[in-house]
């Protein structure tokens, strides 16, 4: 058997919210291009005043209901690990995920297979979100560029 070089999960189970307001709706969130885990949740900076937080399905943030969009099921959220996760994104994807360039923690907003995709690093692992009409093309592009790599899917989360 192939040694396992690229693990894909499908993250269908979170919740979603997209924040917008001032920095303070939720201690800890970031002020720039970053990804970090709170106690709600995960997190992403997409914009000045706009966060996408990954939260449990049932738990809405606690801010405002001024402040937050429901997105729930309105993303593809697909998280890319192991030794060879880096090298099969770098297949498709036009930014440096090179630890000095994109350490843990690091978001950008990009585009991928012609697919506008939010990437963010946690930890060893990578994870992609895109609209959910782009989600089938974005699965099926990791998997063509970690078949070769020693691609295991795993079951969805």
């Amino acid at each position: 058997m192939a040694e396992i070089g690229v693990t894909l999960t499908d993250r269908r189970r979170l919740g979603l919210t997209a924040l917008h307001g001032p920095a303070d709706l939720l201690p800890g969130l970031p002020s720039g291009p970053a990804a970090v885990v709170l106690p709600q949740g995960t997190a992403i900076w997409t914009a000045p005043g706009q966060w996408l937080l990954l939260h449990p399905r049932d738990a809405a943030p606690a801010v405002p209901q001024a402040h937050r969009t429901p997105l729930t099921g309105a993303r593809r959220i697909i998280t890319v690990a192991g030794p060879r996760a880096r090298e099969a994104l770098a297949t498709f994807l036009p930014i440096d995920l090179h630890d000095s360039a994109f350490p843990d923690g690091a978001a950008a907003s990009t585009i991928g297979a012609y697919i506008p995709v939010l990437v963010w690093r946690e930890g060893d692992a990578f994870t992609l979100a895109c609209y959910r009409s782009f989600g089938d093309s974005l699965m099926e592009t990791l998997v063509t560029a970690s078949h070769s790599r020693g691609l295991m899917l795993a079951p969805t989360d």
